[in-house]
């Protein structure tokens, strides 16, 4: 087993932007890539897929047809001596090359390709982030990840890549960056973009007409969301830690606005703008409390996603990330699919060995011809926490079939298999679970809280901890590494949002419809259906799990949810216990 603790580490540094204009051609012999040997650096992760080294690589099956004209190229060259890897392998950039879309508006893009006349596949990713922003100019944790003079926040190495006859493309979103135009994130137009670029890419001569998208994040959420538009020459995606559903994942989870998307968006949005002429994602999200066009505009249609997925969720990444992986890989309506939750900050495991890996046989596989890459890989893969430790699990399906679902009811601050005698708690309130033998809980999980308020309205923020023999927390790892832990669990959900969807809603996971406001009638117990997002946490015997039912998740530093008007207290309210009010959390027990 790997300890956990030795995942990630954090480096909250971070410098402004610097956008430098390029020159539109390099020929260079790339450098390794390789991971800085220190301290500081994240443990390695044994691959469980086994090597990639006999996946063969075919890269003439096809070719669409050649574009009328190349880039105009100049002629930049490194000393040989910076620039020569141990293979050897010569890769051409192409930079600030343009590509048209559908209503003229010039994308801009950069093009890293093994120098040579056999084609290749490729590799492509669009953001706002800014293809020309050197990773440690600007973001951090680039010491856990590769090294290199082309690393680009959370986006594939082109070093590593072009060594293994892939191109990547990297390309600046509409209105951002050098590419013209006005921003409006995770619209049908930023999809069509992204649509475009790709279907580019499947022409070229350098190319054999099969491109995945790849990336984590926002690269994550447009594989997703150009894989539901159905580009002809779009072969897979690998999706690593992304979201689906832009309201559930993202902007309103359980109803409540996500603030945290203010500092996001001035931070890394704002800084790469072209002008002032743009669409303002926070505004619209604090404008817009209940699920509109606007939000399924930017929701993904799963139905329509049938292209190859390796879908990567993070247990740690409970702020915007796991959730959508899991849906997404649940819903997509692909023939092949693969899920891969592990643990790590929301950075490193992207690049790790094992990661790494494992995306060259997948895109081998849907890419490069080879119809055995793939082959001895599970369909859900999952690192299960043993406190401190994890150890990799195959299995076949989620949730997993052999889930003994059950229910712990809330009692005076316990949690029991046996429901309690009829009572009240105040709001809020902490209830403990002590367990007697080692007790696996993977899956999806739901809070079935009985409340009364004096109010019309209240929050709830549920979250769950994990507390060894001796009380001291088990945390989890979070986006930002060890340094940043997050409770083992987390949900929420704004009681005037209580509606259910009865079509999508699970016994295991709520599904709240989000079209319109229900208030409390002051006084009166009310079912509330919380879902929790996926978690797997595993309890030796004197090991307790603890369920906080909160008024706020400021604990959650800047990732809470705290917009002082988008807020509806839960102060003064009271939970009911046992009786016809009995309130319990509904967990997914599985068989050692």
């Amino acid at each position: 087993m790997v300890s956990s603790a030795q995942l990630a580490q954090v480096n909250p540094s971070g410098q402004d932007w610097q956008v430098a204009a390029r020159c539109t051609h390099e020929l260079v012999m790339v450098r390794a890539a390789t991971r800085r040997a220190s301290p500081r650096s994240p443990l390695r992760m044994s691959s469980p897929y086994g090597s990639a080294a006999s996946a063969r690589a075919s890269w003439t099956t096809a070719s669409a047809c050649r574009p009328r004209s190349t880039p105009i190229l100049c002629g930049r060259h490194r000393r040989p001596a910076e620039a020569r890897n141990k293979r050897g392998i010569p890769m051409r950039i192409d930079r600030d090359v343009t590509v048209p879309t559908r209503d003229g508006t010039p994308i801009v893009i950069d093009v890293f390709r093994p120098d040579g006349e056999q084609p290749v596949p490729v590799i492509a990713s669009m953001s706002p982030y800014g293809k020309d922003v050197h990773w440690p100019e600007r973001f951090p944790l680039y010491e856990l990840v590769d090294q290199g003079d082309h690393m680009v926040w959370e986006t594939p190495n082109p070093q590593w890549w072009t060594e293994r006859g892939y191109a990547v493309v990297r390309a600046d979103a509409r209105g951002t960056g050098k590419s013209a135009g006005r921003l409006d994130v995770f619209s049908r137009k930023d999809a069509e973009d992204f649509y475009d670029v790709i279907e580019w890419c499947g022409v070229q001569p350098w190319s054999t007409g099969k491109v995945a998208s790849s990336g984590i994040s926002w690269y994550a959420m447009m594989g997703w969301h150009v894989a539901a538009l159905q580009p002809p020459h779009l072969a897979a995606v690998v999706a690593w830690e992304g979201c689906t559903d832009f309201y559930r994942d993202w902007g309103r989870q359980g109803g409540i606005y996500t603030n945290a998307t203010e500092s996001w968006w001035q931070r890394q949005i704002i800084p790469q703008l072209g002008d002032d002429d743009h669409a303002s994602m926070p505004d619209d999200l604090r404008s817009r409390e209940l699920l509109d066009d606007w939000y399924r505009e930017r929701t993904v249609d799963l139905a329509q996603v049938r292209v190859p997925v390796l879908s990567a969720g993070n247990w740690g990444s409970i702020h915007l990330h796991l959730r959508g992986n899991i849906e997404g890989w649940l819903d997509a309506a692909s023939e092949y699919k693969w899920l891969v939750v592990h643990v790590g900050s929301h950075i490193d495991p992207y690049y790790a060995d094992w990661a790494k890996d494992l995306q060259l046989r997948f895109l081998q596989r849907f890419l490069g011809g080879d119809q055995t890459a793939m082959d001895g890989v599970p369909p859900v893969r999952l690192a299960i926490r043993r406190g401190h430790d994890v150890e990799w699990r195959d299995e076949q399906n989620w949730p997993l079939p052999r889930t003994q679902w059950r229910q712990l009811y809330l009692g005076q601050k316990e949690l029991s298999w046996h429901q309690p005698a009829e009572g009240r708690a105040p709001y809020p309130a902490t209830f403990d679970f002590t367990a007697t033998e080692r007790l696996e809980l993977t899956g999806p999980l739901a809070l079935r809280l009985w409340v009364s308020h004096i109010a019309g309205d209240l929050d709830v923020f549920v979250q769950l901890e994990q507390y060894d023999v001796d009380g001291k927390r088990i945390p989890a790892i979070g986006p930002g590494g060890a340094a940043t832990p997050v409770p083992m669990g987390i949900g929420w959900l704004r009681a005037s949002h209580r509606k259910l969807d009865p079509e999508r809603t699970l016994a295991h996971r709520p599904w709240h419809s989000h079209d319109e406001i229900q208030p409390l009638e002051p006084g009166v117990p009310t079912l509330l259906e919380v879902e929790i997002w996926p978690t797997s946490i595993t309890l030796e015997p004197g090991q307790r799990l603890q369920l906080r039912v909160q008024a706020d998740d400021d604990n959650m530093g800047p990732l809470a949810h705290n917009d002082p008007g988008d807020r509806r207290s839960g102060h003064g309210a009271t939970i009911h216990l046992g009786g016809d009010h009995a309130s319990n959390l509904y967990v997914p027990v599985i068989p050692n």
